[in-house]
């Protein structure tokens, strides 16, 4: 084997090298993250500033407070089919909902149907608080592409001095942090 050929053969080993470790390196940024879904909060002070927080207490601030879910679903980005359906434990005064989302008569369930991105392998929604939102329990059920997906649940606590200096993490919310992923149905083999 010439000299010549041996520096080819060593470029291309090099070169195959390099390509599988940056190939490992971006398929290591679309694994599962510890964290894979999470309930979270936050607020928007008078200032303009937003602060997010990993809870699922909702200190109702009135059009200060936002409240949603992230969720890990992996893979490219695309856009997939969403029902998102939040429910809470008393009805709310008034809803703010475009035209993907159906109120039920009695305001205490929202259902939305729609298309939504996942970028970086992540999804997530929230929704704010407006004047006449309930405390009590709100829930949302994902469902994505047809499979459920999870579950978040939170609590709504009434803030009667609207001071949004509040730390949600520090509030006492009965329902702390049940939130469930639940994972697709694996795929069954066909009969026979």
């Amino acid at each position: 084997m010439s000299r010549s050929f041996r520096l080819i053969l060593a470029g291309v080993a090099a070169a195959a090298l390099v390509a599988a470790s940056l190939s490992a390196a971006l398929a290591q940024d679309r694994k599962a993250p510890k964290v894979r879904s999470i309930p979270f909060v936050s607020i928007t002070k008078s200032d303009g500033s937003t602060q997010y927080y990993e809870t699922n207490a909702i200190p109702l601030l009135i059009n200060k407070a936002c409240f949603g879910w992230r969720t890990w679903l992996g893979g490219p980005d695309r856009t997939v089919s969403l029902v998102e359906v939040l429910q809470t434990s008393q009805p709310a005064k008034d809803v703010i909902a475009g035209p993907e989302t159906e109120v039920s008569p009695d305001k205490t369930r929202a259902t939305t149907r729609m298309r939504e991105r996942v970028v970086d392998g992540y999804m997530m929604r929230s929704w704010c608080i407006i004047d006449g939102d309930p405390p009590g329990t709100y829930s949302y059920h994902i469902t994505i592409d047809g499979e459920p997906r999870g579950e978040f649940v939170f609590c709504a606590i009434e803030m009667k001095d609207q001071d949004e200096e509040v730390d949600p993490t520090e509030l006492s919310c009965p329902n702390k942090f049940q939130s469930v992923e639940l994972r697709p149905a694996a795929p069954t083999a066909p009969p026979g």
